[in-house]
């Protein structure tokens, strides 16, 4: 079996305590033709002397720095310089299995595939337990894995997976956003044949405070709602039968957003919730009897349907109904 260049992009920025486990969980894997492409995205600690000291004890790390412009501007920065025939990506306070690549490559040669990934492990401490034993692979046609993805909520981010740079002609990440993995990952999975999904957990996706995506209600999460009508639009036009799924995680993430930022004062957040109404208006008269939505996100999206006001009052109605019940 040949061994192709794998690009391993990693996004860094304020991340200085993790930064050096994660590159060397990539260092030591053994899949060794790798160009591991550390893009430092103006990080204000001292992530950038970092990337340069331990690109001098491994030729196949390249150091990029560049101005602050968020993950997805960074992600496309290494997708820009990398040089693979295959793409992945691990996010900086993360960090895999020493088999993960290998594990991937061989997966994608056996079935043939342009994609593959495995699974994530969750790590909330210092303790990181992969999961390799039983795996199993199965195949997926890309309007399944599509229809899977969104009817489970399931295996939309950038990391875990192992891409044939080929699917990324033509594809950036969406600069300026978080939840940016989301719309990415389904145009992706359009582009596919076949999709191979390993169960094995070979990526520790750590949590820890102070993270984007570890933080409660704060102006950039109205972001997944931007993503959430692009994939809602494409889905539409792309996969039809698979529209209502897709509808329901545009408008469900339209509620949370107004439950978790009631009471949040400030012009931004009136004009994020404002525009978060705009959005309900739009599209739940078309989608009032999606059969995915829940009663309750049903008697919510109807009252912000009809106006604030009533909006309101159903909001108190479910937390107060909510905090009872338990």
């Amino acid at each position: 079996m040949s061994s192709p260049l794998i690009s391993v992009i990693v996004p860094v920025y304020k991340v200085e305590p993790w930064l050096e486990r994660c590159v060397n969980s990539i260092r030591n894997q053994t899949y060794v033709n790798l160009e591991i492409v550390l893009v430092d995205d103006g990080s204000p600690d001292r992530c950038g002397d970092i990337c340069d000291r331990i690109a001098l004890e491994d030729a196949r790390i390249k150091v990029i720095h560049r101005e602050n412009g968020g993950l997805s501007a960074a992600r496309n920065t290494g997708l820009d310089f990398c040089h693979g025939e295959y793409i992945g990506f691990v996010d900086s306070d993360d960090l895999i299995h020493p088999e993960m690549y290998s594990r991937l490559f061989s997966v994608i040669n056996e079935y043939g595939v342009s994609l593959a990934f495995c699974q994530p492990i969750i790590c909330n401490g210092s303790e990181i337990r992969f999961r390799t034993n039983g795996a199993v692979v199965e195949c997926y046609s890309g309007h399944e894995i599509i229809k899977k993805s969104l009817s489970e909520n399931m295996w939309f981010s950038a990391w875990t997976k192992l891409y044939h740079r080929s699917l990324f002609n033509g594809i950036r990440f969406p600069e300026g956003r978080i939840n940016e993995d989301y719309p990415v990952t389904m145009r992706l999975f359009d582009r596919c044949d076949k999709v191979a999904v390993d169960s094995s957990g070979l990526y520790a996706y750590c949590k820890r405070k102070g993270s984007i995506t570890s933080s409660s209600a704060n102006i950039r999460s109205f972001d997944q709602i931007d993503s959430a009508e692009d994939v809602y639009l494409f889905i539409k036009a792309t996969h039809p039968d698979c529209s209502d799924l897709a509808a329901r995680i545009l408008l469900t993430s339209c509620v949370r957003m107004l439950l978790s930022s009631d009471g949040i004062s400030g012009d931004e957040f009136v004009a994020k919730r404002d525009s978060t109404f705009t959005v309900i208006r739009k599209y739940y008269p078309d989608e009032k009897h999606n059969p995915y939505l829940k009663t309750s996100q049903r008697l919510l999206l109807s009252a912000a349907n009809i106006g604030k006001v009533w909006y309101s009052i159903a909001s108190y109605v479910y937390k107060t109904a909510k905090a009872n019940w338990r």
